[in-house]
């Protein structure tokens, strides 16, 4: 190596922040984390919740070629299956006769099994999903314990905000609630906000209505099912295929596809279906959706068993005038549904205090579902964040990819939700602005402004 070169690494290594606060311990949270522990940072994750292990919901995770990247650099139980694969995009007439549309390779997984496997990689947490964690990678010279020590996931600190002091670190000011809500403050030489939708650090750095979380006017309606509390013919039409309908107009899409069942198990018989039916719903009908068996109403999502009984008798039966047979063998065995609205943003900014605070995940942009993109999202800002701490890219470079291609994610989600929703007259416009935000990103690309796979 040359001298200038050994001295140019000399000097990344110098830049590597050696105090980190990710605010948020979800997905897009852990990947960060895994990554900068790596790096032989400590870091610290603030989770609100009081709890290691959240309640499942069992929600299905597509883990695109960002997740699968990440996942083959640092995840170090690589002999576990990731998922279920899924090869064949199918839409269902109205006899429940299969349609192949596309060939398609994807790996479906569960929002439980990835975190948890996340989880066995950050700090070796231990679950039904990952019993026995291995040993976290070491730096040279440095023990287990040391190594063990510099990952901490600590649950009930509820951020509250975030400063740069004049020393130039950033202070992270929270309620610890496993300490009877004491007010305290912890200081990093480099926060990131991993905090998702309703993210905390965003709201305290940019103005007001920036980012702020909209309604798109339709939610999500969700479930799973056994495989074993199904018909074989079913289970033989959702086979190894992501399967979709597009209903009558003003009624919404349904989406079917397997994801692993209890404990990440693929095994035939032991998977879920998971369901996903998307309904435009406004004014008072959304009101009475989202109150729940107690009469409270729920802002974004109505939780698994809270749904009211005549709510979902109602939904019921209003499936049975739209869904093909294949479709309502699976509502009947739902038991335990859960709501959410789809909601969006994009953030127009990514990086704060001079590229000490910064914007991650689905706190920089929340892209609705249709693309099943967010966990790809978050794993592509890991690798990309990497980039950043190692010196290969500048903060400049940083945040105008990770808020470009956010944009061009958020657009195209849109315009697929809308074409699926909506009348197509009323979805033209998205996709006019998807395809001339994409046009703008192939001329940035063609001008080497922006890598063309970022395209």
């Amino acid at each position: 190596m040359k001298k200038h070169e050994r001295e140019r690494e000399r000097e990344r290594d110098r830049s590597l922040p050696r105090n980190v606060i990710i605010v948020g311990g979800s997905l897009s949270g852990l990947m960060h984390g895994i990554m900068l522990h790596r790096l032989g940072n400590t870091v610290r994750i603030f989770e609100q919740s009081l709890t290691h292990t959240p309640a499942s919901h069992m929600a299905g995770v597509c883990l695109g070629l960002d997740v699968q990247h990440f996942l083959k650099r640092f995840d170090l139980i690589p002999e576990r299956p990731l998922g279920i694969q899924s090869v064949q995009l199918q839409s269902l007439d109205e006899n429940g006769q299969a349609n192949p549309f596309l060939p398609v390779n994807r790996i479906m997984s569960s929002w439980d099994a990835l975190y948890f496997r996340l989880r066995a990689n950050f700090d070796m947490r231990s679950s039904e999903y990952v019993p026995h964690p291995p040993e976290l990678d070491s730096l040279a010279g440095e023990g287990a314990e040391s190594a063990r020590a510099r990952a901490r996931y600590e649950v009930g600190k509820q951020v509250t905000g975030v400063e740069q002091l004049k020393t130039g670190q950033i202070a992270v000011r929270y309620k610890d609630h496993e300490d009877g809500g004491k007010e305290a403050q912890a200081l990093a030489d480099l926060v990131l906000g991993a905090d998702g939708p309703n993210s905390i650090v965003r709201k305290s750095l940019l103005e007001p209505g920036q980012a702020d979380r909209k309604y798109t006017g339709y939610v999500a309606w969700r479930g799973v099912v056994s495989e074993e509390q199904v018909s074989e013919e079913t289970r033989e039409v959702f086979g190894a295929n992501i399967t979709y309908s597009i209903l009558k107009e003003g009624v919404g899409h349904v989406i079917v596809y397997y994801i692993p069942g209890k404990g990440g198990s693929i095994e035939p018989g032991k998977r879920l279906l998971n369901f996903c039916w998307y309904t435009n719903v406004t004014g008072s009908p959304l009101d009475s959706t989202m109150t729940d068996i107690d009469g409270t109403r729920h802002h974004t999502k109505l939780p698994a068993g809270q749904a009211r009984p005549e709510v979902w008798e109602a939904q019921k039966a209003k499936a049975s005038t739209l869904f093909a047979s294949p479709y309502l063998d699976i509502i009947e065995n739902i038991k335990l549904p859960f709501v959410h609205l789809i909601t969006d943003y994009c953030s127009p900014r990514a990086s704060f205090a001079g590229g000490k605070v910064l914007l991650v995940g689905d706190a920089l942009t929340l892209l609705r579902p249709h693309t099943a993109s967010s966990t790809s999202q978050a794993a592509y800002h890991a690798l990309l964040t990497e980039e950043l701490v190692t010196g290969r890219l500048t903060r400049e470079e940083w945040e105008y990819k990770v808020t470009t291609v956010a944009y061009l994610q958020w657009r195209r989600s849109a315009w697929f939700g809308e074409y699926f929703q909506r009348p197509l007259y009323r979805s033209i416009g998205s996709g006019i602005l998807f395809w001339a935000a994409a046009a703008l990103a192939k001329m940035r690309s063609w001008m080497g402004w922006l890598p063309p796979q970022e395209v």
